[in-house]
């Protein structure tokens, strides 16, 4: 069980999830896909998951952080941080280079979202992997409609993996989930609501 709780894990991963939904997105989220989607996808990849994944590297090199999920809540702070600065630089980036505006919409909604997660963290534990999970769905939710709520059946083996590696506890992983659906879908729909873009 504890393989297939690695397995999961792994898998519905906090740097794979990004690349993935934005891949989603451009691919059939437009009559056609935008023609500059790979390069797109090439500002995604840098922002959302090679930079995060270096810096915790890095990090644990240097001793800062005990292991790569970064397990303890007080190491998390740091690598947060850059993470809200990345991922700003990453949707000034897509905007610059005139990705449409969902894209660089949902892009602000990681750093966002971030900003909420390390608030949190300095009181309080939460799961990043299981947020992760919700802003996508919320994303396609979004543009897709309410069929890819289907993808909410996601969370539990992914929470259950969480609290089986006893990362996290349920309740942990209970709020990061609603967190990352829910902020992710306001922000959109208020964003989007307003003109923006």
């Amino acid at each position: 069980m504890t393989r297939l709780a690695h397995l999961i894990s792994n898998i519905i991963h906090p740097i794979v999830l990004p690349i993935v939904t934005f891949w989603i997105l451009m691919r059939f989220g437009f009559r056609e896909p935008p023609s500059g989607m790979y390069l797109y996808l090439l500002v995604v990849t840098v922002f959302c998951s090679i930079i995060p994944a270096l810096v915790v590297i890095v990090l644990k090199k240097m001793g800062k952080v005990n292991d790569y999920d970064i397990s303890k809540r007080e190491n998390r702070v740091l690598p947060f941080l850059i993470g809200v600065v990345g991922y700003f630089i990453g949707s000034l980036t897509l905007y610059l280079l005139n990705a449409p505006p969902i894209i660089v919409g949902f892009m602000m909604c990681y750093a966002i979202n971030t900003i909420l997660i390390f608030l949190i963290t300095l009181v309080w534990k939460i799961s990043v992997h299981v947020t992760s999970l919700g802003g996508p769905i919320a994303a396609l939710t979004y543009v897709f409609g309410l069929q890819s709520l289907w993808l909410l059946l996601l969370m539990p083996p992914l929470a259950w993996a969480r609290v089986h590696l006893k990362a996290h506890t349920p309740m942990q992983t209970v709020v990061g989930g609603s967190l990352g659906f829910s902020a992710t879908l306001l922000e959109l729909v208020w964003w989007f609501g307003r003109g923006n873009f």
